[in-house]
């Protein structure tokens, strides 16, 4: 009898090993086909995905070639190519409703920035994150998601050597690039105990936005665009005109 009882438990404790290495083996491919599958839900352009690598012994991960494609309308290929984007996370929380990400890196992205006086590319995409979080949370506060979707919680958030390629209809298909701000988020999900992919993608998306219009401001696009119809400048004159 007590042999039985051992064994059984012996099978048990293996089973439930088994299983939790079967989940945490395959946790890369579940992250990768979450991103391409609600990335473009929540931003409303193409996601693209090169991989995924989740180490659960040191609680690390990698998403290499990820790339966020443009609204309709502009013409460049994509809006963001974030590279490779690290994180430290607790590699647990995966598998419950409140993710934990420590701290997650975005190393020297390159976004193109498309102006355009009724909005930028940028801006479209937020429109489109946040009528996403309308439409799914029933209102717009912040926090709130679909039913039985996982939230997160990022203690810190960096996003260095980003830089920006400006086009605009002003330089005549020439492109200017241009550093934009480091950025460091806290708490992101923090007070509202967790928040949505989609509200973090706001968040994210929103002060990127803000960054990237302080790095752009200097150019004084919309004067520019003002002098090109008065006055007809080239695209070189325009461009020059730029940097007065």
């Amino acid at each position: 009898m007590q042999k039985t009882l051992w064994t059984a438990l012996l099978l048990t404790v293996l089973g439930v090993a088994g299983g939790v290495w079967w989940l945490y083996s395959s946790l890369d491919g579940v992250v990768a086909a979450a991103i391409r599958s609600y990335g473009p839900e929540i931003t409303g352009v193409s996601v693209q995905l090169e991989s995924v690598k989740i180490s659960p012994t040191d609680g690390t991960a990698a998403v290499r070639g990820l790339e966020i494609g443009n609204p309709q309308g502009f013409h460049t290929a994509r809006a963001l190519s974030m590279g490779e984007v690290s994180m430290e996370l607790d590699v647990a929380s995966l598998t419950k409703d409140l993710v934990h990400v420590k701290r997650l890196w975005i190393e020297k992205p390159e976004i193109t920035y498309a102006y355009a006086p009724s909005g930028s590319n940028l801006d479209l995409l937020l429109r489109h994150v946040q009528a996403y979080i309308a439409e799914n949370a029933g209102a717009p506060e912040a926090g709130k998601g679909k039913a039985g979707e996982k939230k997160l919680v990022i203690d810190h958030l960096y996003i260095k050597g980003a830089h920006a390629q400006v086009s605009a209809e002003v330089l005549q298909g020439k492109t200017l690039r241009v550093p934009v701000p480091d950025l460091h988020l806290t708490d992101i999900g923090k007070k509202t105990k967790g928040v949505s992919p989609a509200e973090a993608t706001r968040q994210v998306l929103g002060a990127l936005i803000q960054s990237v219009g302080k790095a752009v401001a200097p150019l004084h696009l919309e004067g520019v665009a003002g002098r090109v119809k008065k006055v007809g400048l080239s695209a070189a004159d325009a461009i020059q005109g730029l940097f007065k």
